[in-house]
């Protein structure tokens, strides 16, 4: 083959490769598992485990898939032993390196179905070279997740892949079609109109849309669509119309806001515009998702988001290991292998030949409004802002950590600050806060948007939590022009407290900058151009 690769796609192998060659040195021979530092998730010690194994392998099947180069050959054949051998020895439960089975709402079921696309995006690499005996034994080990209980969520969807893939490779059973049918009769349950998905029990609207609704029911029209044509042109018109919004969402930096949970895993959200181009699911211009995807990832790898091991850490902008889930362990910011879905794309493929095309966040201000998912998504000065109308907080939220849906505004460009997850303890940054006399602080929970319009959104909620009624009802309008947003709430409390307006947070990296001025009866904070009046 030519090694005359379109430098945009060379580009993105070479970023692609960038993060998988710190791996090699924790790549033991003979093991399962990559020793990735960072916590233990509140699972156990095996699904961290085998999350080590499977996010990378999913970075690696990218990568295998895309076209080769002689440049990459060694790394190629060496990655490709390493997880073949993994595959044998992980599934092997007479060995020492066995991941276990699977088991009632385990995490192995999240990630066995992960491994399972994994095999079908390379299979060349990853499958095929396996003899038939370590072929039978993966496939007896995927097999552990038939009937096992799943979280009423997203999590439906593993049981789907991996079901198809037995049935694919021959290991099907009689009942498995209809278990699949019923999966995704559950998750077709899930939208709520637009292409957007509410997330089951977790009830939130997030980049979770693009993490798992989008990209698994994608993978399915690709890989398994032909069993049901009608259900695979229905993820495929939902996802056409989800990347029509979306695209709104990212910055002139290619940044998204850090809204809802599992933030850690960065450019995972960008994975819906590669497979929507292979699919032939958007009419949106290739250059402006080219560039929007490739502005995306090179903004998060040219920051410093590696650990001490050189390997992904849990962060944002950089490694900040209070930003994981109580489910996050080291190998789990991998799971931004997803958004490297356009390296499906050949290299001919005019994805990476046409001319690029501004981001919408590039032409102006304007303003997108999501009613579905009660997201106002708007442009100022090549910055991004979800004013968050809508947005559910519900029990189960609670324990990630209810900032990441409860905050009046999210926006790229800016500072954000975080509360570990409890039911009183709530950031105050760009937020509405009731603090009761006791230090106890509540948020929202249940939000209904009651008016959208060019220039302001309207919606009630109410501040409190079941344990002793704390109520404080609320009526908020949020007004914007230009770079300026406008709060008004009306109350009614019905407790002694005080209620807290935040702004956006500050840069704490330029203490100096920071200025505060006091007159006719308004506070002014601000640092250099960004600011609050309260």
């Amino acid at each position: 083959m030519s090694t005359e690769l379109p430098s945009a796609y060379r580009h993105w192998q070479n970023q692609t490769r960038s993060l998988l060659e710190p791996l090699l040195p924790y790549m033991v021979p003979g093991a399962a598992d990559i020793p990735i530092e960072g916590q233990a998730s509140d699972h156990d010690a095996q699904a961290d485990r085998l999350e080590s194994f499977a996010r990378p392998l999913l970075l690696a099947a990218h990568w295998l898939q895309s076209a080769a180069h002689p440049d990459d050959e060694d790394l190629r054949q060496k990655l490709g032993e390493w997880f073949r051998t993994g595959l044998a020895v992980g599934s092997d439960p007479n060995g020492p390196h066995y991941w276990g089975p699977d088991a009632n709402y385990h995490q192995h079921h999240v990630e066995i179905g992960l491994l399972a696309i994994a095999l079908q995006i390379a299979p060349d690499v990853l499958w095929e070279p396996l003899s038939q005996e370590h072929k039978d034994r993966v496939a007896h080990w995927l097999g552990t997740a038939r009937g096992n209980g799943i979280v009423n969520n997203n999590h439906y969807f593993m049981g789907v892949h991996i079901l198809e893939f037995l049935i694919a490779k021959g290991y099907g059973r009689s009942t498995d079609r209809v278990v699949i049918d019923t999966f995704l009769d559950r998750l077709e349950g899930m939208h709520r109109g637009g292409g957007w998905f509410e997330d089951g029990i977790n009830q939130a609207y997030d980049h979770y849309n693009a993490y798992a609704f989008h990209f698994y029911g994608l993978w399915w029209a690709r890989l398994h669509g032909h069993i049901n044509p009608a259900r695979a042109q229905r993820w495929k018109d939902w996802a056409q119309m989800f990347v029509r919004d979306y695209r709104h969402f990212f910055a002139a930096s290619g940044e998204h806001p850090a809204f809802g949970r599992s933030i850690t895993y960065r450019f995972n959200g960008i994975n819906v515009f590669g497979l929507a181009v292979a699919l032939d699911a958007t009419d949106l211009p290739l250059g402006q998702l080219r560039r929007l995807c490739t502005r995306n990832f090179d903004f998060f790898l040219r920051h410093p988001i590696q650990q001490s091991q050189g390997l992904l850490s849990m962060g944002w902008l950089d490694e900040f290991p209070d930003l994981g889930e109580t489910y996050s362990c080291g190998g789990s910011p991998y799971w931004s292998a997803k958004g490297l879905s356009p390296l499906l794309l050949p290299p001919d493929h005019a994805f990476w030949s046409d001319d690029e095309v501004p981001l919408p966040s590039e032409e102006g201000d304007h303003v997108c409004h999501v009613p579905t998912a009660g997201l106002t998504v708007r442009s100022v000065d090549g910055e991004v802002e979800i004013l968050n109308s809508g947005s559910q907080i519900s029990n189960v939220n609670l324990r990630y950590g209810a900032w990441k849906w409860s905050k009046t505004a999210y926006r790229t460009g800016v500072d954000f600050t975080l509360a570990r997850p409890n039911p009183t303890n709530w950031s105050p940054d760009s937020a509405l806060t009731l603090k009761i006399p006791d230090g106890r602080v509540f948020g929202r929970h249940s939000t209904v948007t009651v008016e959208m319009a060019d220039d302001h959104v309207r919606y009630v909620y109410n501040l409190g939590f079941k344990p002793g009624q704390t109520n404080c009802s609320v009526d908020t309008g949020v007004w914007w022009n230009a770079g300026w947003i406008l709060q008004v709430h009306a109350f009614e409390n019905r407790q002694p407290g005080v209620l807290r307006v935040g702004g956006y947070a500050l840069s704490s990296s330029q203490p100096d900058t920071l200025k505060t001025d006091e007159s006719d009866g308004l506070l002014s904070v601000w640092s250099n151009d960004q600011g609050s009046i309260l």
